[in-house]
């Protein structure tokens, strides 16, 4: 018996034929550019037909299926898993690795809600037990990862993403909202990342634990973003210049991340239906799911967003969560990336870092930016880390304990939106500079398409203005801005039109090179010391 896959007229170059599950694949063509591979139930896949048009324009092969998803997924040639790779070494334990031949992107479309699962929109997560360090916490999570795993080895091939939608115009609104995102050019206001990080409240009360665990994080941030991206910070401790005004913080958050950025990051405490960034005169101030749909309810979309934080993400339930409610608003993130379950600091903190450095490699989709930076963040170690934050919300017992945390932490993600969502990175710009009696020289190669560029110089170290006690709200949000005027790249004479690109720094730094134009954007940093 043979099966062909269910494709939108004009989508595929090619119809993927395949014979049925376990028999011999068909003759396939070698692999042409990155595969795309959507799964719905039948009535909601069909309103992916536009994207699906789309991805095929960016260059994937298009497969559309309304198979049932193990299903699907087998009948891919190149996503079986020979069994000589399952297969351990008897001597030394090795696993030989499974790589695939081309990039894969697997989107699923449907939701997920226990005791449903005969619903004609249930596309149901997998679920994996929780290694509970402490009794409370849930059992299990869901894990749309897991569809990832091709070999079984709890480590993810290929990045998964969802659209958790219930209806056919739900999701045709999400694919609306994706294609209008990536309809629109990156610009220069899209070099930034948008950080919101609350009160880390590792003890009762604001203490010297906290403000150096909240110190850490911003050197920790900035230390690990590539030097062309300008940053914009927003903390929850008072102690520090970055939080300005409590009550102003969930506002200003959306608007920041409305207004351009590479990728938006949320870190620090929050339940399914809440983040909380911090306490103030008896209130808690953070973003929750009646705030996001006032401060996201129209258009354009907001660049992707990564929740590092518990439960956030976790759309199996009957009503939407935050991750849920802000992937669905016109103007809320394009796509949302958040944990299904109770996160542990440890890996919270491994997987923040190893993505914000995965942004300096200008990883162009986001599923598989996000993919890398949780490989990264399963092999990271540190001593100072992990001594810190090893025991910080429980003791953990086991030897083999952080493995377990670092595990879970890569499985408990779920991304709500397109995993081949394209990220507005700029092109690499060639440039370099070099040490003279005067300061330093640059010159930088005019691509084509560019016609204008933006020189500008910040430090490498910049020393941010002490916080007072007792400020007001106005000295607060004063204060605020000076700190994040400290990332604001001081402007440099600019190339005269038609003159080489070419200039002079007297003083050191991060010097940033952006460049555009009808083509698109480019930059690069070049650190002048």
């Amino acid at each position: 018996m043979r099966w062909k896959e269910r494709v939108p007229d004009g989508v595929l170059r090619r119809a993927v034929a395949l014979l049925a599950l376990g028999g011999a694949a068909a003759a396939a063509e070698p692999p042409a550019g990155p595969l795309w591979l959507a799964v719905g139930r039948p009535g909601l896949i069909e309103a992916v037909e536009p994207l699906a048009a789309k991805r095929q324009a960016d260059g994937f092969q298009v497969i559309v299926s309304d198979r049932p998803l193990d299903e699907a997924l087998a009948g891919i040639p190149e996503l079986r898993v020979p069994p000589a790779i399952l297969r351990k070494d008897p001597l030394t334990g090795a696993v030989k690795p499974f790589r695939l031949r081309r990039p894969v992107f697997l989107l699923l479309v449907g939701d997920d809600e226990p005791g449903k699962e005969d619903a004609a929109w249930s596309l149901p997560a997998k679920r994996r037990a929780l290694f509970r360090w402490r009794a409370e916490l849930a059992e299990t999570y869901a894990s749309d990862a897991l569809w990832g795993d091709l070999d079984g080895d709890l480590v993810p091939e290929i990045p998964v993403g969802r659209l958790p939608v219930r209806t056919r115009e739900d999701a045709a609104r999400a694919v609306g909202k994706l294609l209008a995102y990536e309809a629109r050019p990156a610009t220069e206001a899209d070099l930034r990342l948008v950080v919101w990080a609350g009160a880390p409240r590792m003890e009762p009360s604001s203490g010297p634990v906290d403000i150096t665990a909240a110190t850490a994080l911003v050197n920790a941030i900035q230390g690990s973003i590539p030097g062309w991206i300008r940053p914009w910070l927003l903390t929850g401790d008072v102690r520090l210049p970055f939080c300005g005004w409590p009550e102003d913080q969930p506002a200003r958050f959306a608007r920041e991340l409305r207004a351009g950025a590479v990728l938006g990051t949320i870190l620090g405490h929050a339940g399914p239906d809440r983040f909380s960034a911090m306490t103030h005169a008896g209130t808690e101030i953070g973003l929750g799911t009646d705030e996001a749909r006032a401060a996201f309810a129209e258009g354009p979309p907001a660049s992707p967003l990564l929740i590092l934080a518990s439960d956030a993400g976790n759309f199996a339930r009957p009503i939407p969560g935050l991750a849920e409610t802000l992937f669905s608003l016109p103007g809320g993130p394009v796509a949302v990336i958040a944990a299904t379950t109770t996160v542990h600091p440890l890996p919270g903190y491994y997987a923040g870092i190893a993505a914000l450095e995965a942004v300096g490699r200008r990883e162009p989709r986001l599923g598989a930016l996000w993919l890398r930076a949780q490989r990264d963040a399963l092999k990271a170690n540190s001593f100072l880390v992990e001594s810190f934050l090893r025991d910080i919300d429980g003791k953990l017992a086991s030897d083999g304990a952080v493995a377990r945390l670092k595990r879970d932490g890569m499985l408990m993600y779920a991304l709500l939106g397109d995993p081949a969502t394209r990220l507005r990175f700029p092109a690499p710009l060639e440039a370099s500079a070099a040490r003279t009696l005067d300061g330093w020289t640059w010159k930088a190669a005019r691509p084509e398409g560019a016609e204008t560029l933006v020189v500008g110089l910040r430090a490498v170290d910049p020393r941010f203005p002490p916080v007072a006690g007792g400020t007001d709200a106005a000295g607060a949000r004063a204060l605020f801005d000076r700190a994040n005027a400290t990332f604001d790249f001081d402007p440099l004479p600019a190339p005269a039109p038609g003159a080489p690109w070419e200039g002079l720094s007297a003083k050191g730094g991060w010097l940033r090179l952006a460049a555009s134009g009808p083509g698109g954007v480019w930059a690069t940093a070049l650190k002048l010391e």
